[in-house]
């Protein structure tokens, strides 16, 4: 995905807990997606364990048509579920904390 997609965040603050930092300092990137509108970074917190979308991301696609492919191919090889946009990631998202938080029967 290297010059086909790019996402900038420059300080995040927990949704939950208020925690603040850099992305890197207070939290993981684990859960981030690649989809066909581009990164969108997912981030948890390491002092709360929420998971949570950035607000404040910066996205850029430099080509988007070889983005969709890149995309697709990366579903193929790996059976990863393909994410079309931020809608899907942040219904994902929201899946993760309800099965964290023991609310998924």
């Amino acid at each position: 995905l290297r010059g086909l997609a790019e996402t900038y965040i420059d300080e995040v603050d927990c949704p939950c807990c208020g925690c603040r930092g850099e992305d890197d300092q207070m939290f993981s990137a684990q859960h981030t997606k690649v989809t066909y509108e581009g990164i969108i970074v997912v981030l948890q917190c390491k002092n709360c364990d929420e998971i949570f979308i950035p607000e404040n991301q910066k996205m850029g696609i430099s080509n988007p048509s070889e983005l969709k492919i890149a995309v697709s191919e990366d579903h193929e090889r790996t059976g990863e579920p393909i994410y079309t946009n931020l809608r899907s990631v942040l219904m994902d998202t929201e899946m993760l904390n309800a099965s964290r938080k023991g609310m998924i029967h």
